[in-house]
């Protein structure tokens, strides 16, 4: 479980407060991960996945049974179809039996019937494709906001490192950026990848490229978002460093001005 503390509940960032605990000496104690939340959503997918796969055999078997496929089928209803079967198989007993002559009305009525019949069972394939599209929808939106909550955690954590020194309410200015950039892969795993789905690798051109190392690209580029740099022997600036805008000053700013401020500095 990884986690972030914050010496008063007043340096907790806004939308984190909820989630903050009150831990040893004093210091409040925040889950970024959010780990139950996002095994929710993947149960939830997992389950989405089982009744799609149901659906698809039922409608595959109901096509062998009619030898009808679903695009030519046209309106009606399903129960109906099963009360002319059973009705057909009546009729061909009484045939076998010798009870009724051959009349080739009896076959007219028969298809006149089987046709009633399957437009009925076209519309009950359509109502269920339609939920299976309903379901398909709602799998693709959670499975989205689940992983676009663990990049933004790992974003809040990766950018209160000391080497990173992100101002908190400079996450949100860079989100969509990363959003962009990183995906959860199939094992979980975040990682970068540009448009056309190739991975992104760092600097040593083996492994892909972490959140720590994107973030410093981020801070040469967009220097205002960032504290002074705290590691590697820096001289450890802070937001009011000469040159550089406090948070509360960027917050307060309007999106015109902190661009003209971003182009002045070297960074827009």
């Amino acid at each position: 479980m990884a986690t972030i503390s914050y010496d008063s509940l007043s340096e907790v960032p806004e939308d984190l407060r909820d989630a903050a605990k009150e831990g040893d000496g004093g210091k409040y104690i925040v889950n970024v991960i959010g780990a139950e939340k996002i095994k929710e959503f993947r149960d939830n997918n997992i389950n989405l996945s089982k009744e799609r796969d149901a659906l698809t055999a039922a409608i595959a078997q109901y096509e062998n049974v009619t030898g009808v496929p679903v695009p030519d089928l046209q309106e009606g209803k399903l129960s109906e179809f099963a009360k002319a079967l059973e009705g057909l198989r009546a009729v061909k007993k009484k045939v076998e039996d010798g009870k009724l002559v051959e009349d080739t009305s009896l076959e007219e009525a028969a298809a006149a019937r089987v046709s009633d019949v399957t437009n009925s069972f076209k519309t009950q394939l359509a109502e269920m494709a339609k939920d299976r599209d309903v379901h398909r929808d709602a799998r693709v939106t959670a499975e989205q906001r689940a992983n676009a909550m663990m990049i933004e955690n790992a974003i809040r954590l990766v950018a209160s490192d000391p080497d990173v020194a992100m101002i908190d309410k400079a996450v949100q200015m860079i989100l969509p950026d990363a959003l962009k950039t990183f995906r959860v892969v199939d094992d979980g795993k975040i990682t970068p990848k540009s448009k056309d789905g190739t991975v992104i690798y760092g600097h040593d051109g083996v492994t892909p490229k972490s959140m720590k190392e994107w973030l410093l690209e981020q801070r040469d580029e967009r220097d205002f978002l960032f504290k002074g740099s705290k590691g590697g022997g820096a001289s450890g600036n802070t937001d009011s460093a000469p040159g550089r805008l406090t948070a509360t000053e960027l917050q307060k700013m309007k999106p015109a001005e902190r661009i003209k401020y971003a182009r002045k500095h070297g960074t827009g």
